[in-house]
C-alpha cells in the first residue's frame, strides 16, 4: 500500500494514495484540519493514519521533556489522550494511530525522544491502553527512527499492532557520508534488520527522497520493483510518502530538504520512474 502526508492537498483529487497521513499536536489539536482530512479519507476510501505528537504544555512545547513521561503516567495528560482519541474515534474506516515517533534519537527536536526507554514504554502503554477504550477499532503503530538501540524502547507485542520507521534519501548526505549515492533497498535494509525481529507488519511511515532527478528516479524504480516481489522485505506492508519540505533543519548544514514530488510519480498507486522535476 502507498500513501502520503499531503498537507498542501496535491493528492486531494487523486485516486492513487491508499493512506491519508496527518500529524496532530495532542495539546493543540487543529480540529478543522483533522476533520477535513478525515472527510477526505472517508470519501476516497483511504486508511487514516494519525501521528500524535505528545508535546508538553510549556510555552515552548519542547521544554519539560524530563517530566513528560512521569506526568503522563500520573494522569496529567489524560484530557489530551481523551481529546485525541475521541477526535478520531468516529472515523468509519481503517484507523492507524502512531504515537511518539523517533523516540530513540534524542536530538532535542522532540521532548519524548530521550535517554529514558523505561519512561517512554510506560507512557506509550498508558496511551494505548486508554485510547483502546475510546477508539477500539484503531490499530497502534510503534515508530522508531530505525537507529541502534531502538529495541530498548519496544513497548511489547500486546501494545504494538504494526511498526513504522522513517526513511530519507538525501543525495548530498549519501555522497558526503558514504562516498556515493545509495538506493532505497540499501538504505532501508539496515533499518529493516533492526525491526524485523519483532515479527510485526512494517510500514515506512515517512519516506522522502531529495537530490538530482536520476537519484530520485532510481529510488522510485527500486520501490516499484520491490512492491511486486516483496522478497527482500517480506514484512513491509506499506509506504507513506512525506510530500512536503522538511520542517526541521538537518545537522551539519544540510538545511531543510524538499521531499515533494508530483502526483504523476504515483502511477496506479505505485511509485514510477517518472519525471521528478
Amino acid at each position: 500500500m502507498f500513501g502520503a502526508y499531503d498537507p498542501h492537498g496535491q493528492f486531494r483529487y487523486s485516486s492513487r494514495p491508499q493512506i491519508e497521513h496527518v500529524f496532530i499536536y495532542w495539546q493543540a489539536i487543529d480540529r478543522p484540519m483533522l476533520e477535513n482530512k478525515m472527510r477526505l479519507a472517508r470519501e476516497k476510501g483511504r486508511i487514516l493514519m494519525v501521528t500524535v505528537e505528545p508535546y508538553t504544555k510549556a510555552v515552548n512545547w519542547r521544554d519539560g521533556g524530563d517530566r513528560l513521561f512521569a506526568d503522563i503516567q500520573r494522569g496529567a495528560f489524560d484530557p489530551q489522550i481523551a481529546a485525541t482519541c475521541g477526535a478520531v474515534s468516529e472515523f468509519p474506516g481503517d484507523l492507524w494511530i502512531r504515537w511518539g515517533h523517533e523516540m530513540e534519537d534524542p536530538t532535542g527536536r522532540y521532548p519524548w525522544a530521550r535517554h529514558d526507554s523505561r519512561g517512554y514504554v510506560a507512557a506509550y502503554r498508558k496511551f494505548v491502553d486508554t485510547c483502546r477504550k475510546i477508539a477500539p477499532g484503531a490499530r497502534f503503530m510503534w515508530s522508531p527512527k530505525g537507529e541502534r538501540g531502538l529495541a530498548a524502547y519496544y513497548p511489547g507485542n500486546d501494545h504494538v499492532d504494526m511498526i513504522g520507521v522513517s526513511l530519507w534519501g538525501l543525495e548530498k548526505w549519501d555522497r558526503d557520508q558514504h562516498g556515493r549515492p545509495r538506493g532505497f533497498a540499501e538504505t532501508f535494509d539496515e533499518k529493516y534488520r533492526r525491526i524485523e525481529r519483532f515479527g510485526k507488519p512494517i510500514v515506512i511511515a515517512e519516506l522522502g527522497t531529495s537530490g538530482g532527478e536520476e537519484y530520485r528516479r532510481n529510488w522510485m524504480s527500486e520501490i516499484s520493483g520491490l512492491s511486486a516481489k516483496r522478497g527482500l522485505f517480506p514484512l513491509l506492508d506499506g509506504i507513506v510518502y512525506f510530500n512536503d519540505k522538511e520542517p526541521h533543519h538537518w545537522p551539519q548544514g544540510y538545511g531543510s530538504p524538499d521531499w515533494r514530488v508530483p502526483v504523476s510519480v504515483f502511477g496506479d498507486g505505485l511509485p514510477v520512474a517518472a519525471s521528478l522535476k
